[in-house]
């Protein structure tokens, strides 16, 4: 098993009532992802950047989702616990 971390920025938009999730971008490193996770924040409704471990070859999830930021309205499993 080959453990590999990403970098991820989910952001979403308001569509009526709902929160819709717009395309993920994958980032390099956790300073990229912050920094893409602010510049969103502006455009969108809420953004969230998290790291995530998975198996590079089955693609299985290892860990848990670490969030490294947090921006604007979220759906509410990815709010502040």
């Amino acid at each position: 098993m080959t453990e590999k971390t990403y970098f991820i920025v989910q952001a979403f938009e308001k569509k009526g009532r709902r929160l819709v999730a717009a395309q993920p971008t994958q980032c390099r490193s956790e300073a990229e992802a912050i920094g893409r996770a602010e510049r969103d924040a502006r455009r969108f409704t809420g953004v969230v950047a998290f790291r995530q471990v998975a198996d590079d070859e089955t693609g299985e999830v290892v860990d848990e989702p670490v969030f490294l930021a947090r921006y604007g309205d979220l759906p509410q499993e990815l709010s502040d616990e």
